[in-house]
């Protein structure tokens, strides 16, 4: 009886058009080899990918057909994980969950078993720091004289590292006193440029920086950066053409962040810096997602032309607070929300 129901089913489903077939033979680790080619992504997103595929799925999963692959399974894999990976794990999960998603979609099984609840999320164990304007200030005396603007635009123009780095000479408009954002630098990976278009369409933006900057951004583009447009504005010292890599940023970052007493530091944490000092200027959050670049591309037209004309009066109300902070070494502290 239960042999002729399921025989029913099939046939009904054969008839209606959507019987799939069930492939016993293809392995997690074959399909998702051809995923990855397959995907329209960056370099170094696929190089992520890849990452995650090598070092935690394919030494569980690799050789098992994906037909047999359960829920079960997965969920044992999810608690092997240490506590404390839990970015690892919920990477390396979402990469799992898109692989079987896509053998949905192509017929090699029926249902996904990547269903663990919660197991593609989790809690950051640090929060952004915001510094006091005057902190930003004495963490670029710790740097060399020719990486100091790379201290201030980041702090007072919310950048992300790799956005600091990407900026070529044509990226500075002194006369509005803006920075086009448009290409970001990262560590190279398996052979993938150092230097690539930003994460997102909606990181495509236009800043402008405080005009207290002004005198420092001239004296840059005077004595440390090419004459050229495309010449990087944050050079590397190798002379090969490329910008300061990210990881001579990051050993110039800690050894200044530590003889400016501020070990705790980390990178991002300018661009938190400058999100809390915005915010206190009485910016929104709609302007805020527009000179972050954290909106997406719908709510970014939506809000455009106010973001534009609103950005530069943000700055400058920010070069206020930073003039006098300059002088007299006081600043005030910002708010830590975002």
């Amino acid at each position: 009886m239960d042999a002729d129901a399921w025989l029913a089913m099939q046939r009904a489903a054969i008839e209606s058009g959507s019987w799939r077939g069930r492939d016993d033979r293809t392995t997690v680790g074959e399909f998702a080899d051809e995923w990855v080619k397959a995907l329209q992504v960056r370099d170094r997103t696929r190089y992520h990918y890849k990452v995650n595929l090598d070092k935690w799925i394919k030494p569980t999963f690799g050789t098992t057909p994906m037909s047999a692959v359960t829920p079960a399974m997965v969920r044992k894999w999810v608690g092997s994980f240490s506590s404390d990976t839990p970015a690892a794990r919920a990477n390396a999960y979402r990469v799992l969950s898109q692989v079987f998603r896509a053998a949905v979609e192509d017929g090699i099984v029926t249902e996904t078993p990547v269903r663990v609840k919660g197991a593609g999320q989790y809690t950051r164990k640090r929060e952004g720091h915001a510094l006091q304007a005057s902190e930003v200030y004495a963490l670029s005396e710790k740097v060399p004289e020719g990486r100091r603007l790379a201290i201030l635009l980041a702090a007072f123009c919310a950048l992300r590292p790799g956005e600091v780095l990407g900026l070529r000479r044509r990226d500075v408009d002194p006369r509005t006193h803006s920075l086009s954002i448009r290409e970001t630098a990262s560590a190279v990976h398996a052979g993938t440029s150092r230097v690539g278009p930003v994460k997102t369409s909606s990181s495509v933006r236009t800043v402008h920086y405080p005009s207290a900057v002004q005198e420092a951004v001239l004296e840059h583009l005077t004595k440390h950066t090419g004459a050229e447009p495309t010449d990087h504005l944050f050079p590397s010292p190798r002379g090969d053409g490329q910008p300061l890599s990210y990881g001579g940023y990051l050993h110039m970052f800690k050894r200044a962040a530590e003889d400016a007493e501020l070990s705790d530091l980390k990178p991002h944490d300018l661009r938190h810096t400058g999100a809390t000092l915005a915010a206190a200027t009485g910016a929104t959050t709609r302007e805020l997602m527009a000179r972050l670049g954290h909106t997406s591309p719908t709510v970014a037209m939506r809000y455009q032309h106010a973001a534009k004309e609103r950005d530069k009066n943000i700055a400058d109300a920010l070069g206020g607070d930073f003039s006098s902070t300059n002088m007299n070494g006081k600043g005030r502290e910002g708010r830590d929300d975002d």
